[in-house]
């Protein structure tokens, strides 16, 4: 056996990685020589489904990493692009046995974290990397390829009344909805965009259309931002650009509406708009027609968020990929939205539970 030089530390630890006999005098030494790398066994294509996403994929396997002796190895699987040079790289999991078995979820979050196109069929490659201690070094195994067909998530679907007036020429086509997000019908709310034009009068309906189950509000003032509703006259005392309302309908004899918050106008903000990380933001004006904010603005590459009145107060921004969302919906306060550079065309729709963006280059 070839001699190996090793700190006295080291050392220290071959002696734990012995086989003894009843009077200690038998030891096995760790020699680099004898260590074998695992090898992945290459996967089948995975084809993705939404419909099936909490299923578990068939499991990725290899052949153990060999040392020369008995020891408990750990495994770190890593996924990439493949093209990239594992830069960047996702950890899809770490087992201490030679296979790894991952959910659909879980498959699909790695491949929007790495940025691939959802709904479309990406190449990746995989590597394992074996550790038995800090002081031996790591075992990388070659690199294996294979396809992964990712889904787009579905928008979720909500319950909703309709909010009908002047601002959208009393036409139920054309109105905007507040929704019911908890799924038991007992709230109903969401951003309405009135172009300041809730003064002039509006309804709320439980249908899209005039079937006789509207109501109005014979309320004389607003109380602590909320007025009852019932069948009576136009809503006409809440005033505002962009205002965030609340239904109350657990009790049909005792409805309140609530103007929870109000806003002037929506803008993008982030180091890839003209003004960076800086007010004023590129502001998005309202088209009456396609109901959403609308800007053409050249972008650098960088990053973009959406937000209210030029505050952070109420920003938007995306997802983590993990929440198994649509890549085009927002939450409050979400992530930076990487961009490459261009001339785009920009909307944002503020009307739903999740708003949803879209950058169509020109």
């Amino acid at each position: 056996m070839k001699a190996i030089k090793y700190t006295l530390s080291v050392l220290a630890l071959f002696i734990l990685f012995t086989s003894c006999t009843k009077d200690n005098s038998n030891f096995t030494y760790f020699d680099p020589q004898d260590m074998v790398k695992a090898k992945i066994n290459k996967p089948a294509d995975v084809v993705l489904e939404d419909e099936k996403k909490g299923d578990n994929l068939p499991a990725i396997t290899w052949t153990p990493a060999q040392y020369g002796f008995d020891a408990a190895v750990n495994y770190v699987i890593e996924m990439s692009i493949k093209g990239k040079n594992f830069n960047p790289v996702k950890v899809i999991g770490s087992v201490s046995s030679a296979s790894l078995i991952m959910k659909g979820s879980d498959m699909q979050a790695a491949m929007d974290n790495l940025g691939a196109v959802l709904g479309t069929k990406q190449e990746v490659e995989l590597r394992v990397k074996a550790t038995i201690s800090d002081q031996i070094p790591v075992q990388i195994s070659d690199v294996i390829s294979f396809f992964v067909t990712t889904y787009m998530p579905k928008e979720k679907e909500y319950n909703k009344v309709w909010i009908v007036g002047d601002y959208c020429g009393w036409n139920h086509s054309r109105s905007q909805f507040l929704y019911d997000i908890a799924g038991n019908k007992e709230y109903f709310e969401g951003w309405v965009m009135f172009s300041g034009k809730a003064q002039n009068g509006f309804k709320i309906t439980y249908t899209d259309g005039w079937h006789g189950n509207d109501i109005g509000s014979n309320a004389g003032s607003v109380v602590n931002n909320k007025i009852k509703v019932e069948p009576g006259g136009n809503i006409s005392l809440f005033t505002g650009v962009i205002m965030y309302l609340k239904l109350d309908n657990r009790d049909q004899n005792n409805r309140t509406l609530e103007r929870v918050k109000s806003i002037s106008r929506i803008g993008l903000i982030g180091s890839a708009t003209p003004n960076g990380w800086n007010s004023p933001d590129t502001e998005l004006i309202f088209n009456e027609t396609t109901r959403l904010f609308e800007a053409t603005v050249t972008l650098t590459d960088g990053e973009i968020k959406f937000r209210a009145d030029n505050d952070w107060g109420t920003n938007w921004g995306k997802y983590k990929p993990e929440a198994g969302k649509n890549p085009n919906q927002l939450t409050l306060g979400g992530d930076n939205i990487p961009v490459t550079a261009g001339n785009y065309k920009v909307t944002f729709n503020i009307n739903k539970v999740d708003p949803t963006f879209e950058l169509i280059k020109q």
